[in-house]
């Protein structure tokens, strides 16, 4: 049987509205195994509840209801270092997930400063390597780069401290078709290559046939009955 990383039972996340009692339901109860090694694709239209879960699963969010299980325990029983050093997340905008002021060496070493790695230099190099990131690129600040070589650059941070699993979310929704499928393809051979587990939260079908090895569907905050 396949591992399960993470597992939700009934979980349930409600937010208060624009107006007076009024609560917006993100998730009514969602039952879900996400396994380790394997892409788990989260597929839902805009507003149906992927971003929440999938904060919920990296542990930025709690749920109102229902029991997170990392590894077969409750996940806010985790330590937190070593739950951030072995799951990592890459967000929708990497425009605001960098400092601006960080050249792109110093964005994907910060993870190995904050750990206290020396002489990362050849780390940072083999990593842009496996993202297909010009060493031209290391000296360049944010505002110098293209959307998809951005995007690139927030991977290659999620993935210095050589996690097992990542949590995607929409991270190709603001990048042209053309270069989202480009990076899907090489992140595909980078995860079969590294065994790398994932969550990848999508609205867009043919990016999560790309990737995913399994498809769950979200949609008003409830998995549709042949989500797997």
């Amino acid at each position: 049987m396949m591992d399960v990383r993470f597992r939700l039972r009934a979980v349930r996340k409600t937010y208060r509205g624009c107006r007076p009692g009024k609560v917006v339901t993100a998730l009514a109860g969602v039952d879900l195994d996400i396994h380790a090694g394997q892409v788990n694709a989260l597929l839902g239209r805009s507003g149906a509840g992927k971003s929440t879960l999938a904060r919920i699963v990296i542990g930025f969010e709690a749920p109102d209801s229902g029991e997170v299980l990392y590894l077969g325990r409750p996940l806010s029983e985790a330590p937190a270092y070593d739950f951030r050093r072995r799951n990592q997340m890459v967000f929708q905008n990497p425009c605001l997930a960098v400092n601006p002021l960080f050249t792109v060496e110093m964005v994907i070493g910060e993870p190995l400063r904050i750990a206290g790695v020396r002489n990362a230099a050849a780390r940072i190099r083999e990593v842009m390597e496996w993202l297909e990131l010009p060493r031209a690129c290391a000296g360049r600040l944010p505002h110098e780069l293209s959307g998809g070589e951005l995007q690139r650059v927030a991977l290659a941070r999620a993935l210095i401290l050589e996690p097992e699993f990542l949590v995607l979310d929409e991270p190709f929704s603001a990048l042209d078709d053309l270069t989202a499928m480009k990076i899907l393809l090489l992140l595909k051979g980078l995860f079969r290559r590294l065994r790398l587990g994932a969550l990848f939260v999508s609205h867009h079908p043919r990016h999560v046939r790309a990737l995913a090895d399994h498809v769950a569907v979200l949609e008003k905050g409830r998995l549709l009955p042949s989500a797997s």
